[in-house]
């Protein structure tokens, strides 16, 4: 059986050994408590630079977005505004188009106007060039009948019926026969067949010369072969130009 003392040294023995295991437990709790905390800072700057950079992307986007937002309306602004000039360019298109229509329509007017004075004033100088042959062409057509009366642009009211009138160019008058002259700045068969029936119509505006014999004549400053034979057809003499001046082209022809 131990004694006191040997069992006071084991006890101091054991206490010993429990405070060594007790010191080394604490000194591993410490160096644990120390590497949580380590742990912990780590954590707590990961965090607060996450937190940080999520502040900052947050900025970022922010600034971003206000960006874009402001890119945004810049380009609205700048839509509506090449909105406003399109419009504006298709208004002063539309005005220029429509002057130019009225312009081109005055120009059509214009050219119609002055191509009528130049038909009118080709009739007039063909006409100009029949008066002053007009008793030698007579007489090639009724050489016995010399002209008494010669008379140029006639305008003739019905006698009776005052709403008609007539309008001779050219005409030459024997004293029984009669010679009607209607000068063209160009023929063709449908002008020729008009003026055979104006000439029919003579006799009611002019009575004095009824009974007379009629020779229709048209007068151009050229007639076309094609044009002589439809007025052989049609009876009528024609009058152009020739080497010197004006002569007929189809006399003895029907």
């Amino acid at each position: 059986m131990l004694s006191t003392d040997e069992r006071v040294d084991r006890l101091e023995v054991v206490f010993a050994q429990f405070m060594e295991r007790t010191e080394e437990a604490l000194a591993d709790i410490r160096a644990s408590t120390a590497e949580i905390r380590a742990s912990n800072l780590r954590t707590d700057a990961l965090l607060l630079e996450m937190q940080r950079q999520a502040e900052k992307d947050r900025e970022q986007a922010e600034k971003a977005r206000a960006e874009m937002l402001c890119q945004a309306e810049i380009d609205r602004r700048q839509a509506e505004a090449d909105r406003e000039e399109m419009r504006r360019q298709l208004e002063q298109d539309r005005q220029r188009a429509e002057e130019d229509r009225k312009r081109a329509e005055q120009d059509r007017k214009d050219f119609n106007k002055r191509l009528a004075e130049l038909s009118d004033s080709m009739g007039t100088l063909v006409e100009d060039m029949v008066a002053p042959n007009a008793r030698r062409i007579a007489g090639q057509i009724f050489p016995a009948d010399p002209v008494v009366r010669l008379m140029q642009r006639l305008r003739q009211v019905h006698p009776t019926d005052p709403g008609r009138m007539i309008e001779i160019d050219l005409l030459a008058a024997g004293r029984r026969h009669l010679m009607v002259v209607e000068a063209k700045r160009r023929l063709n068969p449908e002008k020729i067949r008009e003026y055979v029936e104006r000439v029919a119509e003579i006799p009611e505006f002019l009575p004095e010369y009824a009974g007379y014999q009629l020779f229709p004549v048209v007068a151009s400053v050229t007639i076309d072969p094609s044009v002589i034979m439809f007025l052989n057809r049609q009876r009528v003499y024609g009058v152009a130009m020739g080497d010197e001046t004006m002569e007929l082209v189809n006399l003895g022809q029907f």
